[in-house]
């Protein structure tokens, strides 16, 4: 199951960048609220200060208290788009790494407790990954559509 997990990952943030560069020269474009570039700096924050550390935590058999996680009100006005994608590459790239490391155990054996979701495992942990790069790319989406209107 995790090798299609991460090909998922794979491809929807290869998704993601290509939209993101697509529109980046468009100064104007948002997705709600949010610019291109604090969608990047989200999402590279969130894979480095969430998935990250919390699948560790759960493959390494600590059965973690996790709490939702959200970063939106963080302030990303000192970031730039290609620096934050290029974090979220390196960082994704490094969590897929770990995962490929760990024993069928690891990812669907041991879990953690999220306040949303219940019982985590790394795969679950994973999933949730791939859902938030898809409601983004959905939204991207639309912000396309709007654009070749």
């Amino acid at each position: 199951m995790s090798d299609d997990i991460l090909e998922g990952l794979i491809n929807s943030q290869q998704l993601v960048i290509v939209m993101l560069r697509l529109a980046a020269d468009d100064s104007s474009a948002r997705v709600g609220a949010w610019n291109l570039r604090d969608i990047a700096a989200h999402l590279a924050a969130t894979e480095r200060d969430c998935y990250v550390p919390r699948i560790r935590a759960i493959a390494a058999g600590e059965h973690p208290a996790l709490a939702y996680f959200n970063n939106d009100d963080s302030d990303f006005s000192g970031i730039q788009l290609d620096d934050a994608l290029d974090e979220w590459t390196a960082t994704r790239t490094l969590l897929i790494g770990f995962v490929r490391t760990l024993d069928a155990e690891q990812r669907t054996g041991l879990a953690g407790r999220h306040e949303r979701y219940g019982e985590v495992t790394v795969d679950r942990y994973l999933e949730i990954a791939l859902e938030h790069d898809r409601d983004h790319l959905g939204g991207l989406e639309r912000l396309a559509g709007q654009v070749t209107r």
